[in-house]
């Protein structure tokens, strides 16, 4: 009977030590089981960092662009009702021929692109 004691006791442990670790690591916020990541305006991110899952807060906190320009760009319009929690994914349903790839290359311009000066910026040209 030892034998039959003994071939059981190395799969239970196995079984209870992996389930033990997934807990634990559940317990501390280590398991992650999502691709998803916090968003912030310290992480800063690229025009192919942005997802369907993400509201326009947040690709525009990660973007270091303020939440206007991001729904100017995607409705200049504003036909669509557009707010900063809407997600990436209802806005193809809210905008009409709206891609989230075309969408990325038009961030990738747009960020790529130096801010126009403003009026007040440029040095004003004195006539002698």
């Amino acid at each position: 009977m030892t034998m039959k004691v003994s071939l059981w006791v190395s799969p239970i442990v196995s079984v209870m030590v992996l389930f033990g670790s997934v807990g634990v690591a559940t317990l501390t916020g280590d398991w992650v089981t999502g691709g998803r990541v916090e968003v912030s305006e310290i992480s800063r991110m690229s025009a192919d960092d942005v997802k369907g899952w993400m509201t326009l807060q947040q690709a525009a906190d990660g973007l270091g662009m303020p939440v206007a320009a991001v729904i100017e760009l995607i409705d200049p319009q504003g036909a669509a009702g557009l707010s900063p929690k809407t997600l990436f994914r209802e806005v193809e349903s809210l905008v009409p021929g709206f891609q989230l790839t075309a969408f990325r290359n038009l961030l990738r311009a747009r960020l790529a692109s130096p801010p126009a000066p403003s009026p007040e910026s440029e040095p004003s040209r004195s006539r002698r």
